[in-house]
């Protein structure tokens, strides 16, 4: 188990924040290692809605939504190589958000071996995400 924190401060308002970063099709415009997303649930996006995407170094993997709480965070559970929670918290701070992730990372069956070298791209990797999601929103 490995877990990933990170925060950046958003000039937009948590609102703003909160309905372009909780539908991950929106992922394919800020994050380079998106390479597809598609909401596969009818509906809303809500607790129990579903993407299907995929990154440069992973296969197809679904995220499921599992806490909903405009506009102060969502939950995202996704299965894989390695069983991720990303929890986001978006707090009105100085006329703009601070945007709070924690990256829960679980791995399973082989991909345990080679675990510590995955968390320690990934550290690197949410780093650079945060400053991707602060200038999409902010030129939005």
């Amino acid at each position: 188990m490995a877990v990933i924190e990170n925060s950046v401060w958003i000039d937009r308002s948590p609102e703003d924040v909160f309905d372009y970063l909780v539908d991950m099709r929106n992922e394919l415009e800020w994050n380079p290692d998106a390479q597809s997303m598609e909401k596969i649930t009818e509906g809303p996006i809500g607790v129990g809605t579903k993407f299907l995407g995929k990154w440069k170094q992973s296969g197809l993997i679904e995220a499921e939504c599992t806490k909903f709480d405009r506009p102060h965070g969502w939950t995202y559970l996704n299965g894989g190589p390695v069983t991720v929670i990303l929890d986001i918290k978006i707090t009105a701070r100085d006329g703009g958000s601070l945007l709070e992730s924690r990256f829960d990372a679980h791995p399973n069956g082989l991909f345990k071996l080679i675990f510590p070298v995955f968390v320690q791209a990934m550290k690197r990797a949410e780093k650079r995400t945060m400053l991707y999601i602060k200038q999409a929103l902010e030129k939005h």
